[in-house]
């Protein structure tokens, strides 16, 4: 995988970067620690799988600075990292079209799960500011409330933070889960699909972490309950 961090301390750019290794110890990294910086590293053809963006780098001016990026690059997922806290700023954030929003005070085990969910092409916001995205979104049952999610009321068998990841799942990691589901290896993935066997490998962990599932079998039972609701995938 592929990574943007900037922010503008490079102690928390190295915080960053180790923690993405502890998903994938192959990862690749472009680094920024301003906004010139950043601009030119987030072009479209960097192909990265997300970036982690300090909001308050020299240069940024806000969630303006991000519909700027994002608009010259809409397919990069972006998780904003950032001191401030503040209602406006999130809601602006989020309005921008940035996937998750951490704070800085947060434990590196949040920001991980908030990684994951992003990954997995959802978004991830602190629990208190999930109304900042509309009475559609309600908090999980305490059971679920180990972080974040942008949650939904869940079909019958299927636990509410399920449905929403397995309701964003990329084109890509659909393919794998379908695959998965017909019992093929990961060789066998990785050749159907043209890639590596260590993407796959990087793809399932990231995966089965978020949907809180260790193995093949926890994840085949899952998509069958999914698929029992009428759900395709």
């Amino acid at each position: 995988m592929r990574f943007l961090v900037a922010d503008d301390h490079e102690l928390i750019r190295q915080g960053v970067k180790a923690l993405l290794r502890g998903l994938d110890p192959d990862a690749q990294f472009d680094e920024a620690d301003s906004w010139e910086t950043l601009a030119a590293a987030a072009r479209p053809d960097a192909n990265h799988d997300l970036a982690i963006v300090d909001l308050h780098m020299s240069g940024m001016e806000g969630a303006v600075s991000l519909q700027t990026l994002l608009k010259a690059n809409p397919a990069l997922p972006l998780v904003v990292l950032s001191a401030e806290e503040s209602a406006d700023e999130m809601r602006a954030v989020l309005a921008a079209g940035a996937l998750g929003f951490v704070p800085k005070r947060e434990p590196a085990s949040v920001m991980l799960k908030a990684i994951e969910l992003v990954l997995l092409g959802g978004a991830y916001v602190p629990i208190e500011a999930l109304s900042l995205l509309g009475p559609a979104h309600a908090p999980a049952p305490p059971a679920e409330r180990s972080g974040a999610a942008v949650i939904e009321s869940s079909p019958v068998g299927i636990q509410p933070h399920h449905r929403h990841l397995m309701e964003n799942l990329s084109p890509r990691q659909q393919e794998i889960m379908r695959l998965v589901y017909r019992g093929w290896t990961n060789k066998m993935i990785a050749r159907e699909l043209g890639v590596a066997e260590g993407t796959v490998k990087v793809h399932l962990s990231v995966m089965f972490r978020a949907l809180c599932v260790h193995n093949r079998s926890a994840a085949i039972a899952l998509i069958g309950g999914w698929l029992e609701t009428g759900r395709t995938l």
